[in-house]
């Protein structure tokens, strides 16, 4: 059963909600904490720490300033051009990038919970969908449609990437980097955040007031509560 969140001291950042600013920033869709639901009474089967969707044709600013579109992520995050994107994302905080149980123990059907639960296939297209991310951790459908598994972790994972090559794995040090590069080159457009929640005005907060990339990667990451190895 997965405990409610700690509460967080004064001016700490929460590793799962700047996972959510990176995505939202990438133009995707979000849903926290997705629950698996138990199949009768008892506890939740699982949940997942981001269900995120992006469709292929986000372009921020494209009727602003056509040739100063926010370019997104895409060699990182793999983004698709023609495809709509359905992301389960796996967040750790101090571990390696990693895919727990519920997302690779095929008796499990939990895969097959999460689409049913999402709506983005027919039901006759549930099983072979998710027979192909429990195999891979990525299924792409005629329909122009990829589901896939993201593991988010402190570095890369070498077994994890042997196992299931076609998973994306986010390094929170390079995240930042594009969230900095995000809000500094468009500093003018990212001036008023009123809006945002309080994780996200806090992480602009850090960005406005460091001097460089690199000093709001290692602000962020202290308030994350991230270790940095030492080089």
């Amino acid at each position: 059963m997965t405990r409610p969140p700690r509460p967080l001291p004064a001016g700490s950042l929460e590793p799962e909600k700047i996972a959510y600013w990176y995505f939202r920033l990438n133009g995707f869709l979000q849903i926290e904490n997705f629950v698996v639901h138990p199949e009768r009474r008892g506890a939740q089967r699982t949940d997942a720490d981001l269900l995120a969707v992006r469709f292929p044709y986000r372009a921020e600013r494209l009727f602003d300033d056509p040739q100063d579109i926010m370019h997104d992520d895409e060699a990182r995050l793999s983004l698709s051009a023609d495809q709509i994107d359905v992301v389960i994302a796996e967040v750790k905080t101090n571990q390696p990038c990693t895919l727990n149980g519920p997302w690779t123990l095929e008796d499990h059907q939990n895969v097959h919970r999460v689409l049913a639960a999402i709506g983005c296939l027919p039901p006759g297209h549930i099983e072979k969908a998710a027979s192909d991310i429990y195999k891979s951790g990525i299924h792409i459908s005629e329909m122009g449609l990829r589901v896939r598994l993201v593991a988010v972790g402190s570095s890369r994972n070498d077994d994890l990437g042997a196992t299931y090559p076609e998973v994306t794995q986010l390094v929170w040090s390079e995240m930042l980097a594009f969230i900095w590069d995000r809000f500094h080159t468009f500093r003018h457009q990212k001036t008023q955040v009123e809006q945002w929640d309080a994780q996200g005005r806090l992480l602009k907060k850090i960005a406005d007031r460091s001097r460089d990339g690199q000093e709001f990667a290692a602000t962020a990451l202290t308030r994350m509560g991230v270790r940095v190895a030492n080089t």
